[in-house]
């Protein structure tokens, strides 16, 4: 539980406000280019955005360690190829096939449900897309015939 706390503590602490100003810019900064570029590459957005930061290796080292461990940890998986491990979201890997914590059986259900809600929409607003291009190119289909 003292580990626990002590990594919500380094999370609040290292949250940056000039960081936080430095992507409002950039996402403003992409958005303005955004206009020009339909499909931009992610190294466009790279060019755009590089200026505005200032990095620190050992944060970066950090968060790219970090960012392997919960690759890593997202691998394990049963017999179904289902996950195992799922955080809550305070660097906690809880097993939900062996833990019988509802609290914390709770926060992944809440997280994966927002993630589930966030793809539903998106796939919908897809299949939206396709379908109206599809619609469209079946009426111009039909009218050169």
């Amino acid at each position: 539980m003292e580990r626990r706390a002590k990594i919500i503590n380094k999370k609040k602490s290292t949250t940056n406000t000039g960081t936080r100003q430095a992507t409002k810019e950039a996402k403003q900064k992409v958005a303005e280019h955004l206009e020009y570029m339909e499909n931009p590459h992610i190294t466009d957005i790279i060019a755009l955005i590089q200026p505005l930061y200032d990095f620190d290796v050992r944060d970066l080292i950090e968060k790219e360690l970090k960012r392997k461990a919960r690759y890593i940890m997202s691998t394990f998986k049963d017999s179904n190829k289902v996950r195992i491990y799922f955080s809550d979201n305070d660097g906690v890997y809880i097993n939900v096939d062996k833990t019988q914590d509802l609290v914390e059986l709770s926060k992944v259900n809440r997280q994966l449900s927002v993630k589930y809600s966030g793809l539903n929409a998106a796939i919908k607003k897809v299949q939206g897309k396709i379908r109206k291009i599809v619609d469209k190119f079946r009426k111009n289909k039909h009218r050169r015939a």
